[in-house]
């Protein structure tokens, strides 16, 4: 992590230590310690970065790579970084890769975005990721446009991209639908492949941007 203790507190290492014990947490306070974290531990495969450090693209490429990751966070506390920044680092399929984490949310929120984050997941939180697409401000990355005569989802494939299109973790989907976890990780795969995206990211993004035209059919079987 990149940041003042005002960003990343204490308290936040604490709960973030106790909650993925096999990850270690560090907080440096600028780019120089960053490098010297990375000299010492090796690979870092996930940089957290106060947004108030980052305000051009040039930003997010030196910070990833003192870090030598491929994956950038602006964190932020209250409004989110500006539009044209991630614009911009959103339509770059270059690495680093970005991803964003509200600060300001229940914990119990924050704990499963840093879920999946560690798990190689690209985090836009769906007010932002609507906002952005609203405005036009993004084009939905590596996303062709599907006719509508070849979207073959089934009905409960319907609902599970709803729900993950929400930022809801697989467990609470198949909470939501009775289903199992492996269940919903097959209708992932499954959805996935139909839409020709690369992960559910982009499944996502694909549901929030085609509007009503990508609500649920009432036809669909």
């Amino acid at each position: 992590m990149m940041g003042s203790e005002f960003c990343f507190s204490n308290d936040l290492l604490k709960t973030l230590a106790a909650e993925f014990d096999s990850v270690t947490f560090t907080r440096a306070a600028d780019l120089a310690e960053v490098v010297r974290i990375r000299e010492s531990r090796g690979h870092v495969p996930l940089l957290l970065v106060d947004e108030a450090f980052i305000s051009t693209q040039a930003d997010m490429l030196a910070a990833a790579q003192a870090a030598g990751t491929d994956m950038l966070v602006l964190a932020y506390g209250g409004h989110p970084p500006d539009h044209n920044l991630l614009r911009q680092g959103l339509n770059d399929h270059d690495p680093p890769r970005l991803g964003l984490l509200p600060l300001n949310v229940r914990i119990d929120v924050l704990l499963a975005m840093v879920r999946l984050l560690l798990c190689g997941e690209i985090l836009v939180p769906e007010t932002i990721l609507r906002s952005l697409l609203t405005a036009q401000h993004v084009t939905p990355p590596r996303i062709e446009p599907i006719d509508p005569a070849i979207r073959d989802l089934t009905r409960r494939e319907w609902e599970v991209l709803a729900l993950i299109a929400k930022g809801k973790q697989n467990k609470i989907v198949a909470a939501e639908l009775g289903l199992s976890e492996h269940t919903v990780k097959l209708h992932i795969h499954h959805l996935i492949s139909k839409l020709g995206v690369s992960n559910r990211t982009s499944a996502a993004i694909w549901f929030l941007a085609q509007g009503e035209a990508a609500m649920l059919p009432t036809d669909v079987t």
